[in-house]
């Protein structure tokens, strides 16, 4: 990948004639306040910021970007630009920050669910899993079938503990969000003014999380894990063949172990409700990679910067991305024609929610699902908080209109 991207960045700076110098910052605080003084300085230190979701798309809500849609060459009608998530994280036609297939963290970051292809034979050796994923059968209900049954104590201790075999662990933390999302859990839909309105607080919602409740702490096969113990107790239990579903992000394959591993697995996206939900709902960490142009670029160089990140996007798609998908997948994604139509499905279906990605901004309405998934009572909770986050929620687009 390393090399895929430097060949990248060396045919763009020789096709147009530009020169990419990269700048690091230590941490997300230190990226907005070298940002923050630059442009108040009026300096001309940075012409593309590439921020963290989460920790740095306040910068838009502060009048420091340009709003992309003014920037020549810029077309995020493209697939490399996965427009539904750029339009869900900007404010109508303002769109201050875009993401798609110019980082691999953006595919990195995706969540989905790895599934251990020998404990798969062992429980369910007639069932073809993709064909079910494809029929539009894969669903919480479906899950919580196929995970039944895969319990074992095998430590032969009579606890159920991490020496064990599960069905499915999971996280208490952002893993745990990317299933609820999945559901077709919307934290903001838009109004006939294409302003956002909470919509957290409704039957779904409510439902999603008592299945959600029930699945991880109510039955014999499925595990909650501390946020801080996941990554690591997780990983071993799938490597070693003890563990049948694993959801995380996409770059749960990048990790050296599971690279290793003796076991082959494939990957699915994160299940839906039910069957009458249309489609498959993807999102990703809150930790995207954004990019953005300060307004102290000048409008022609603008157009350059846009000319520049449209094909960077452009060429990773094209050239750096397959090769990654080839990493995580142990080369499947080139020559098995079934895991590639998978695999695209799951990024066809990337998208986002506006309150999630301004989580904090809005009051931390992104985290109502693992900070309250031990208690059953969560109509009390969203019926609490909706009028803070409506409150806050206004301020946020008002910040962000043209007026």
């Amino acid at each position: 990948v390393n090399a895929a991207l430097w060949q990248r960045n060396l045919d763009l700076e020789n096709r147009l004639n530009v020169k990419i110098v990269l700048v690091r910052t230590t941490g997300f605080g230190d990226f907005n306040k070298a940002a923050t003084e630059s442009i108040a300085a009026g300096s001309d230190d940075y012409e593309v910021l590439c921020g963290h979701t989460r920790f740095n798309i306040s910068l838009a809500a502060e009048k420091m970007l340009l709003n992309l849609n003014d920037v020549e060459y810029l077309d995020f009608t493209k697939p490399y630009w996965s427009e539904l998530y750029t339009s869900n994280v900007n404010y109508k036609d303002n769109y201050y920050w875009a993401a798609g297939d110019i980082t691999t963290s953006f595919i990195r970051y995706i969540y989905a669910v790895f599934v251990n292809s020998r404990t798969w034979q062992n429980y369910h050796s007639g069932v073809d899993l993709y064909a079910e994923v494809e029929a539009g059968r894969w669903t919480l209900d479906t899950l919580s079938e196929y995970a039944s049954g895969a319990y074992a104590d095998l430590n032969g201790n009579g606890e159920a503990d991490d020496e064990d075999a599960w069905g499915i662990v999971m996280q208490k933390g952002h893993v745990l969000n990317g299933m609820a999302f999945s559901t077709g859990t919307k934290y903001t839909t838009k109004d006939e003014n294409g302003d956002y309105v909470i919509a957290l607080n409704n039957e779904h919602t409510v439902n999603v999380f008592m299945k959600l409740h029930s699945l991880f702490y109510e039955t014999d096969y499925a595990k909650m894990l501390p946020n801080e113990e996941f990554d690591e107790k997780s990983k071993n239990m799938f490597v070693e063949g003890r563990l049948l579903f694993e959801p995380h992000t996409f770059g749960f394959a990048d990790n050296t172990a599971v690279r290793g591993m003796e076991d082959d697995f494939f990957i699915i996206p994160m299940p839906k409700y039910d069957e009458s939900q249309e489609k498959y709902r993807v999102n990703q960490y809150d930790g995207v990679p954004l990019f953005g142009i300060p307004v102290t670029v000048p409008d022609e160089r603008a157009n350059i910067v846009g000319a520049a990140l449209e094909a960077m996007c452009s060429m990773s798609s094209d050239t750096v991305i397959p090769v990654y998908y080839d990493l995580a997948l142990k080369n499947k994604y080139s020559r098995d024609e079934t895991t590639a139509r998978m695999i695209d499905l799951i990024h066809e279906s990337i998208t986002a929610d506006f309150a999630f990605a301004w989580g904090d901004t809005v009051g931390g309405i992104m985290n109502i699902f693992y900070d309250n998934i031990q208690n059953k009572d969560i109509s009390s909770t969203l019926s609490r908080q909706e009028k803070r986050w409506t409150k806050n929620l206004d301020k946020l687009m008002e910040k962000l209109s043209d007026e």
